[in-house]
């Protein structure tokens, strides 16, 4: 009888609590109207929940007065109770939350998950630039990342370096746009970019791997939201000027100083009256001159709950300060997301651009800086001047002659990709992309009679053809779960695989026409002497990659944090026997804000403590290192016949184990917040090794070997810091960062062998890479003062030597200044690098300012150093020394001599502070634009590099290297200088 009633007790509790509970339906937006897909709907104190379907739509079975909690990143989480059985809501967006959100490798994380260093740059903080690549607006945005504007030539490639030179090799990062890997992203027009993150540590880098070393570069550009079409155009013009002229001799001075050094040798003087010569030509006011640079850009974006687009295009156009100098880039760019069902998604990420480079002569800085400026660049009859004491060609005739210099490119890249949730909690993503790039090259050089050292006797067509294809196959799982409210594991495992491959065709014949642009082919030509090749510069390649990964993040009670990652890489560019390396990381992190007893502190409102450690590798090196070289046409004259033999012979031998340049990374990081997150702060210590340096080792007879024979490594601080705040109307923010890098080589497994490097052209060279030095290290003689008498000269080492001349330490005491005399002069790698940005709003006005610092650097004046006979002077020549002018830092002029020899006499410092940008804008009121069916409209005025503080002589203190000359880094030859850009702007959305 009591079990009954028990049982009809509790049956109709069940009932009543059935029918107290209901299903309740409704849909999450955004202030603007736009729907949110994803939502995270859950019961409040609950573990029950449901997630926005791509209609922003959602159905939840909960009782009334239950309270619905609605959280989404970069938007302030809502509450509602339930009092019906529709339950709608807008969410608002979190400036503060948005800025937490990073992109890792393979997704997204809050930066509050984070276990790795990762610097972010956002939009808002590169727009306007007028940059040709979104690298060059990143100078001075990153802590840890080095930027260098190379060449001031349209369209040159910045260049990259993530916490210091980590090889004597290819240390350039990988570049990752939208998932796909690319080498440099001047394909797309910064405006396309929503994001960059830049993964710097171990435990952010471990899951790229064997690509990882150098540091990765994220880009995510721009996507479409459900809602209505926005359209948007972005454009800017202005003009690009010379920042500095060297100071030259005139051409009255040049006579006088040839004069004095040609009776100096012995000789007679070469001009009779260097008086009459006057102010001569100045080659600078020749080939630079004024350039301007244009872009226009629009954007159309919105979707609805099932399709989402966004579609751009673009077109750039730059006129280079030296003359004829140009580039040219047309661009589009497609992003698109379908949501086929409620957990099925496809999508796209397309960009095709074309562009054009018109080349200008190798070396023309370097000709004008050395040319004769007494001749005139064209005479009176039509003809070019040249000079009668100088080689050096008339750089007016290089300017005419041989700049019939055209590259073409199509680049087309992106992926498609597919993304299937399963059980609640599993995603699996496959993505495959591609990277198709076309060329197409014209250097013509017809026939000319300029002098006896400047001509050409035939007329030279170079035609070239390349297609380079590159595919990636990627495919992940990931899994998603919170256990009881306090355990989140994140698990990603995949399998990925890349084919790369580089087909080239060049094609060469002499005395073809060149009356009409029209119909320069090759096919007009002589056969004589022609050349046809499918491998010019060992340019036709093909390698491959194929990839495990695994990633694990696991979340406990929102404050300690756990990542492991582990990648598994094989390449084909390694020996069979070395081909596959495993590289694991651990990152741990520690929300020390979220511990309860820091509950009734005041000082912090975030402080969290993170390390990491792990491995990564590096796989930019030539490809088929480990294959035997031959080396032809190593002819001789030899037998009985006294006939040309053909000869060839092994340069270079097998190397059946080579492997992986290893880099070994810990960093250790502070991440603090003040006055609720106004006041910001990260502090990270790094350490990165790199071990196993792939070397060209000497194993006699001339023949070299490829081995893992060199260690080196970086390390130092980083240091962000921000304060953003709003005072009435009046929203400002100033953000800082600072690096240091510590660089030495430990170790030289080539017999300990130093490498030479730096190159300048004469047979003289400026670097050398030693143990217990930084990479590239400058080396040459200590410069101690100039020989002022005849006396001096015989009781030193230089017995040589004439009052006049340099005079260099005597290091090791033996009385001969010889090799061994040399030391080490300083490095070319920054010791420490800072930027500065600002930015302030008051009603529609805005102000930014970014500025950028690098200090401890050497650089080598090239230009100076190298002389072959009456080239032109700088000013400062007119101090040299001379009997009536006995000059204690200025020597005597000479052409060549122990003078020019590579000593700290040309060496200077690179410090140098530059604001990098300024930009001044406004935007007009919505009020105003309501009734015009414009939704915003804002102008600005940009100014990029306008001013430069530095003690360095030459055109720029930013020297930096490439892909081929680590070694060279800091050695000033022919860099066309870097040049300041004035431009208006104008933004309008519609």
């Amino acid at each position: 009888m009591e079990r009954g009633v028990l049982g009809l007790i509790t049956l109709l509790l069940f009932t009543a609590s059935a029918w107290a509970q209901q299903r309740v339906n409704g849909k999450v937006t955004a202030v603007d109207g736009s729907v949110l897909p994803g939502v995270s709907v859950q019961i409040k104190n609950t573990t029950k929940g449901a997630n926005t379907d791509a209609n922003g739509q959602y159905s939840i079975e909960a009782n009334q007065g239950d309270v619905l909690v609605f959280s989404f990143i970069g938007m302030k989480t809502a509450e509602r109770t339930v009092s019906g059985s529709t339950v709608d809501v807008q969410l608002e967006e979190d400036v503060t939350t948005l800025t937490e959100v990073v992109t890792v490798g393979y997704g997204v994380q809050r930066k509050a998950d984070v276990t790795g260093a990762i610097s972010t740059v956002r939009a808002q903080d590169i727009a306007s630039r007028p940059v040709s690549t979104a690298t060059q607006a990143l100078q001075g945005k990153a802590a840890g990342v080095l930027i260098t504007t190379n060449q001031g030539l349209p369209g040159a490639a910045p260049n990259v370096r993530i916490r210091g030179v980590g090889t004597v090799g290819n240390s350039n990062p990988l570049y990752v746009v939208d998932g796909m890997f690319v080498d440099d992203i001047r394909f797309l027009n910064p405006s396309d970019i929503q994001t960059i993150d830049v993964l710097k540590d171990a435990s952010s880098l471990a899951i790229y791997g064997v690509r990882g070393a150098n540091g990765v570069v994220l880009v995510t550009t721009k996507s479409g939201k459900s809602g209505r079409t926005t359209f948007n155009y972005e454009g800017f013009g202005g003009v690009t000027q010379l920042s500095k002229k060297l100071k030259m001799t005139n051409a009255s001075e040049f006579a006088t100083l040839v004069n004095e050094v040609a009776v100096s040798e012995g000789g007679q003087p070469k001009f009779p009256n260097p008086a009459s010569f006057g102010a001569g030509t100045d080659w600078f006011d020749y080939i630079f001159r004024n350039g301007s640079v244009q872009s226009h850009q629009i954007t159309a974006s919105g979707g609805n709950e099932r399709v989402t687009f966004n579609v751009s295009g673009s077109y750039y156009d730059e006129k280079g300060i030296v003359d004829q100098s140009a580039y040219s880039r047309l661009t589009f760019r497609l992003n698109n997301t379908y949501k086929l069902t409620g957990n099925f998604r496809l999508g796209n990420n397309l960009a095709f651009s074309r562009s054009q480079s018109n080349n200008i002569p190798a070396g023309i800085v370097q000709t004008a800086y050395n040319a004769d400026p007494t001749i005139t660049p064209i005479n009176a009859n039509g003809t070019y001047g040249f000079s009668s004491v100088s080689t050096v060609a008339n750089p007016a005739a290089v300017l005419a002659y041989q700049t019939d210099d055209i590259a073409k490119s199509g680049q087309l890249v992106g992926n498609i990709y597919g993304e299937l949730d399963f059980l609640k909690s599993f995603t699996a993503r496959s993505s495959f992309g591609v990277d198709l790039g076309l060329t197409n090259s014209s250097v013509y050089l017809p026939q000319y009679l300029v002098s006896a050292s400047q001509r050409n006797d035939q007329s030279k067509l170079t035609r070239e053809y390349g297609l380079n294809t590159t595919w990636l196959w990627e495919n992940t799982l990931t899994f998603n779960r919170t256990f009881n409210k306090i355990h989140n594991v994140n698990v990603l495992v995949g399998a990925t695989a890349q084919n790369s491959r580089a087909d080239v065709l060049q094609g060469i014949r002499f005395n073809v026409p060149g009356y009409n642009n029209n119909v320069k082919f090759l096919s007009l030509g002589s056969t004589v002497g022609a050349q046809t090749t499918d491998n010019p510069d060992n340019r036709s390649y093909e390698f491959t990659y194929a990839s495990y990964l695994f990633r694990v993040n696991y979340n406990l009670l929102d404050r300690y944090l756990l990542t492991v990652s582990l990648r598994r890489d094989g390449s084909s560019r390694f020996p069979p026997e070395s081909r596959w390396a495993t590289f694991p990381a651990v990152g741990l992190g520690w929300r020390i804000i979220d511990e309860p007893f820091m509950a009734n502190q005041e000082l912090f409102s975030n402080l969290k403590l993170r390390a990491s450690y792990g491995k990564l590798g590096n796989t930019n090196i030539p490809n088929y290192l480990y294959y035997s070289r031959i080396s032809s046409g190593l002819n001789a004259i030899f037998g009985s016949g006294q006939t040309l033999q053909q000869g060839a012979t092994l340069q270079s031998t097998n190397t059946s184990n080579l492997l992986w340049e290893t880099v070994t990374q810990t960093d250790i990081g502070l991440e603090m917040g003040f006055f609720n997150n106004r006041l910001t702060a990260e502090i990270d210590y790094y350490n990165r090794n790199t071990s196993d340096m792939i070397l060209n080792v000497n194993i006699g007879n001339g023949r070299q070997v490829q081995a893992n024979a060199a260690s080196a490594y970086n390390r130092g601080f980083e240091l962000t810091t921000g304060w953003n705040d709003t005072a009435g109307d009046l929203k400002y923010s100033l953000n800082a960062n600072l690096t240091t890098v510590q660089n030495e080589v430990t170790n030289l497994g080539n017999g300990g062998i130093p490498i030479i490097g730096g190159s300048l052209g004469n047979g003289r060279t400026a670097t050398l890479t030693d143990v217990g030095r930084p990479i590239g290290a400058f080396f040459g003689y200590n410069r101690v003062g100039v020989f002022q008498s005849a006396d001096e000269v015989r009781g030193s080492a230089q017995p040589n030597a004439k009052p006049g001349d340099l005079r260099y330490e005597d290091v090791n005491g033996d009385g001969v200044i010889n090799g061994d005399d040399r030391v080490y002069l300083g490095t070319p790698i920054p010791k420490l690098f800072w930027g500065f940005n600002t930015n302030f709003a008051f009603k529609g006005f805005d102000l930014g300012v970014d500025l950028q610092g690098s200090h401890g650097n050497k650089i080598y004046n090239g230009r100076r150093a190298v002389r072959f006979g009456n080239e032109n002077y700088e000013r400062i020549a007119l101090e040299r020394w001379t009997p009536q002018n006995p000059s204690t830092t200025q020597p005597r002029l000479t052409n060549g001599g122990p003078n020019y020899d590579v000593s700290n006499y040309f060496i200077e410092s690179g410090s140098f502070v530059r604001i990098r940008n300024i930009q001044i804008g406004y935007t007009l009121p919505a009020t105003l634009l309501r009734s015009l069916g414009v939704r915003s409209i804002r102008a600005y005025v940009n100014a990029l590099n306008p001013v430069t503080f530095t003690n360095y002589s030459g055109f720029s203190p930013e020297v930096g290297g490439n892909d081929a000359s680590t070694l060279s880094r800091g050695v000033d030859l022919d860099v066309v200088p870097v040049y300041r850009t004035t431009t208006v702007g104008l933004q309008i959305g519609f």
